[in-house]
């Protein structure tokens, strides 16, 4: 049997207590959730936790990362290869998408961190980089040439833009949708899609 190095050993736990935290943060929400509670499901002591990731914010964050790139991974699986209408896909995906528990995650997260100036800027590059990420599924529904990268990025921003005030709306108001989004680009996405 291999023995595990220092570094393997803390990898592993470091996956445990993300994959757990993920877990408790989706089902019971960031307010709610507590590290010593991720700590004791992992099997760990809080200690270990608070050393893998040294705060309650970090950790979410590091489980948001994850999230928003599984999220915004299906939604391009969902509307590259499959058939049907590009829009209904997008529907399928939102509604997936807000019923998950991340958009709850991100607002309690976004509305406690947003007075510390680092996790602020950590909230912003993953806000970037979901900007990106969307870049990327939009021009995967765009033939080459067909619009300029300005425009794209446009877009990409606007549909990030306009999922995080739907995620609000959601918040309090459950019965919330994107469909006048989707109406609203809908001749776009007639016009760019095969």
């Amino acid at each position: 049997m291999t023995r595990l190095t220092r570094s393997q050993v803390q990898d592993r736990n470091r996956e445990t207590v993300l994959e757990v935290a993920r877990g408790a943060f989706l089902r019971d929400g960031y307010v709610a959730t507590s590290l010593a509670s991720v700590a004791k499901e992992a099997g760990f002591t809080t200690g270990i936790v608070y050393s893998s990731f040294g705060s309650k914010a970090d950790l979410a964050l590091s489980v948001l990362e994850r999230l928003q790139a599984e999220q915004i991974g299906a939604l391009g699986d969902q509307v590259g290869g499959a058939s049907g209408d590009v829009l209904d896909r997008v529907r399928q995906w939102a509604a997936e998408a807000m019923s998950s528990g991340w958009v709850r995650l991100e607002l309690e997260l976004l509305l406690d961190t947003m007075n510390d100036p680092r996790l602020a800027a950590a909230q912003t590059r993953r806000q970037t980089a979901s900007i990106q990420q969307a870049v990327a599924v939009v021009r995967s529904l765009v033939p080459p040439d067909s619009m300029d990268d300005e425009t794209i990025e446009v877009l990409a921003e606007a549909a990030v833009d306009y999922a995080i005030g739907l995620a609000m709306r959601q918040s309090v108001n459950p019965d919330a949708t994107p469909d006048r989004f989707l109406r609203l680009i809908e001749p776009l996405v007639a016009a760019i899609t095969p």
